[in-house]
Formats: C-alpha cells, structure tokens, sequence
C-alpha cells in the first residue's frame, strides 16, 4: 500500500482537479498495484493452481511459467537419458562376454543334438551293415553245415559198413 500512498501524494501535488481524470489514474494504478502484487505471489504454476481464477493473471506470465516449468522438465528428461546411456556403455565395459553367452549356449546345444543325430545315424546304418553281413554268414555255415552233415551221414553209413565188418556181433553192440 505504500505505492498507492506515493501516488496518491503525487496526485494532490499535481493541480489535476478533475475528479474523472483521479478515478481513472487511481483505478489505472490499483489495477497495476494489484497486478505487481499477484506477479510478486505468483512464482510458480502451483501459485496458480491455488488461485480462483485466471481473470486477473497477466497471460505473458502464465506462457512465461509454462515455459520454465516445460525446459526444467526437459533439462531432466535429457538428464535422465543421458544417465541411461552411461549406464548402458558401462555394462557393454564391464561384461563384453556377457553379450556372447546365450549365443554360445544355444550354438553349443544346436551343434552337440546335431552330432548326437548324426552318430545315431552312423550307429544305426553300421548295426544293419553289419546285420546283412551276419546273416550272410549264418547262410554261408548253414549250408556247409548242411554239406557236412550230408557227407558226414554218407561218410558214416560206408565206415560203419567196413566197421561191421570188421568187428564181431558182440563188440558192435556193447561198445
């Protein structure tokens, strides 16, 4: 209130006697006086918040309160990712291996089910290989076996004839 004392003293100083001309100076300097007080209160956008209406607030200042309140927001969110990105160079530092762990895992399991299939392949066109071979060679001594036993019985009927022979009744029976 001390600025409307002042002006006041100004206007009675001065020899402006016209009572429409102080009413309208006076209205002109509270109207300033009240805009300087809410400008001086109003420092932030909360100030606003908590204020009834947006009548009497001057606009540049409510652009100019955005306008602070949106570049700290942005200086942080800059921060905030540059924070991010050093974090990341740090762990790509510290662990280069980590990067190629999954990979070697998942390439090791490829390849050791890829070997594993393949020597189950191998073992199992080996086993028949060697089955036909088998089975050819339990032909091949079937059939001497067939052949000896044919010359065997043949070989015998004629020993046993010249045995016969040979030997008395008795000694062919008992032994």
């Amino acid at each position: 209130m001390s600025a409307l004392t002042a002006l006041k003293t100004i206007l009675n100083r001065q020899t402006l006697h016209n009572p429409l001309i102080l009413r309208a100076t006076q209205r002109i300097v509270i109207r300033s006086i009240a805009n300087d007080a809410n400008r001086q209160e109003i420092r932030t956008l909360e100030d606003l918040s908590k204020l009834k209406s947006l009548n009497d607030v001057d606009p540049e200042l409510i652009k100019k309160l955005i306008n602070e309140r949106t570049s700290e927001l942005n200086t942080k969110n800059e921060l905030d990712m540059l924070k991010g990105f050093e974090e990341e160079e740090k762990k790509l530092r510290q662990s280069p291996l980590k990067r190629f762990t999954r990979p070697l895992w998942i390439f090791l399991l490829m390849s050791s089910t890829v070997y594993l299939i393949c020597h189950y392949v191998w073992w199992r066109l080996e086993y028949e290989e060697k089955e036909i071979a088998y089975s050819h060679r339990v032909g091949e001594l079937e059939a001497e076996l067939r052949d000896l036993l044919a010359h065997k019985s043949e070989g015998e009927d004629t020993i046993l004839r010249e045995n016969t022979r040979n030997r008395p009744w008795y000694k062919r029976w008992f032994f």
